[in-house]
């Protein structure tokens, strides 16, 4: 009989032990919905991300076994079409902190990466929320990890790669996401020309939320389909300058900027993967991407941006963009590209919502 009650004991207590617990990052957002939205790899084409993620969100986690992760479904007021992608994701100690991390991928990673699952992931249909999204099953893109990874410490770097898998249904499914505000700010310096400008004029845009140091912005312009285009970085100027000054451009067309700092010969193609940006536009894309300095000096910053087609000589819309005056404070850093690509677009002042299981 002792010995009965004796091994029951021991079973309840190594129970105890291995029980699962959970931790969300950041922690604000475990019960409240996020301010933004971002894909998860895989689900709704090719993509990798390196998710990285600060101690200071992390400090109960030290010591402890990373059992699985999850991505809670976005509060955006539409049902989600759920799909399925090949899935690989690998765990280490990143040697960067999120806000000087690195655009290429293997400068992140750590010593001794653990590749903790490998297979096939599934997002699930999820119906309209009509409250805060909870972290339930048919809101939640799990990954029960095939190896668990103990944190000791330092900045997780999240790494993983994914595919949707041919044939099935076309997804579409976006993952909460948190975007620290900033002051950073858009400003239209005046319309554009051609076919695919909308009532105002426009046809370029900047992403606002990336306009923080450290971060990669980008810039893209919709169009025709194979369209040549010239997109253009520099100064705003005070004054449109007609273009035909010059000897080029079609009626009407306004240079907006007065110096060039950096320019890009870019095709407009249909986009590999669409996801929520491209949402209303049944058009042809082309992008360009510039990092912005994680130092002092470029707070604050003002650029233009402008695109000229090649085709017909339109102009987009200028656009002028101010940096944020403050650095991120947010503590976790995204990269993002191709699976084929080595380096990527980082942001570190929007990042996941991530929800982690671990031992007790």
């Amino acid at each position: 009989m002792h010995l009965t009650v004796r091994c029951f004991s021991v079973l309840a207590l190594a129970s105890v032990l291995s029980a699962q617990d959970y931790l969300v990052v950041p922690s604000a957002f475990a019960s409240q919905d996020g301010n933004h939205r971002d894909l998860v790899p895989g689900i709704l084409g090719p993509r990798r991300e390196q998710l990285l993620i600060g101690p200071s969100h992390l400090v109960g986690l030290v010591g402890r076994s990373i059992q699985a992760l999850e991505f809670r479904r976005h509060a955006f007021l539409e049902p989600f079409i759920g799909g399925s992608a090949t899935f690989a994701v690998a765990l280490s100690i990143s040697p960067n902190a999120p806000l000087t991390s690195s655009t290429t991928f293997q400068s992140n990673i750590g010593p001794n990466p653990v590749q903790v699952f490998q297979g096939v992931v599934t997002a699930p249909n999820s119906p309209t929320p009509t409250a805060n999204v909870g972290w339930t099953p048919d809101n939640v893109i799990r990954i029960a990890f095939q190896q668990s990874f103990l944190y000791t410490g330092g900045t997780l770097c999240i790494d993983m790669a994914g595919d949707k898998i041919p044939q099935q249904a076309q997804p579409f499914w976006t993952a909460d996401a948190v975007l620290q505000n900033s002051d950073s700010s858009l400003l239209d310096l005046g319309p554009g020309t051609g076919p695919t400008a909308n009532q105002l004029g426009r046809w370029s845009f900047v992403r606002q939320s990336e306009l923080s140091p450290g971060s990669t912005v980008e810039m893209f312009a919709c169009g025709a389909d194979v369209n040549f285009c010239v997109a253009m970085v520099g100064h705003p100027s005070p004054v449109p300058i007609p273009l035909n000054a010059f000897g080029i451009g079609a009626p009407g067309a306004m240079c907006y900027l007065d110096e060039i700092y950096e320019s890009q010969f870019v095709m407009l193609t249909i986009p590999e993967v669409s996801g929520p940006a491209m949402a209303g536009f049944d058009t042809t894309f082309g992008y360009m991407t510039l990092w912005l300095p994680n130092q002092p000096w470029f707070l604050g910053v003002e650029i233009g941006t402008q695109w000229l087609e090649l085709t017909n000589w339109n102009v987009s819309n200028g656009i002028k963009w101010t940096v944020a005056s403050t650095m991120p404070t947010l503590d976790m850093a995204m990269l993002h590209a191709h699976p084929t690509e080595a380096t990527g677009q980082r942001t570190v002042n929007v990042a996941h919502i991530v929800r982690i299981e671990h031992t007790n």
